[in-house]
């Protein structure tokens, strides 16, 4: 099966873009945490997905954008 793999930075940009194919959805995951690792994005916003259907996603940590009124 085909899957894609997608990884962002903080701002939004698209790091790594691709596709790959495994055999089962969860070995999917796996190979797509690996792909992250060794572009050393393991720790940014991703998503691994197969026809539409979301394998594994990991959150990006966004800096906060707007002040708080409690900011000085």
């Amino acid at each position: 099966m085909l899957y894609t793999i997608t990884a962002f930075s903080d701002r939004g940009e698209t790091l790594l873009d691709g596709t790959f194919d495994a055999p089962s959805d969860s070995e999917a995951r796996q190979e797509g945490i690996r792909r992250l690792k060794e572009a050393n994005l393991e720790h940014r916003g991703a998503r691994v997905t197969r026809a539409g259907q979301l394998i594994h996603f990991e959150r990006a940590y966004l800096p906060r954008l707007v002040p708080s009124k409690n900011t000085p």
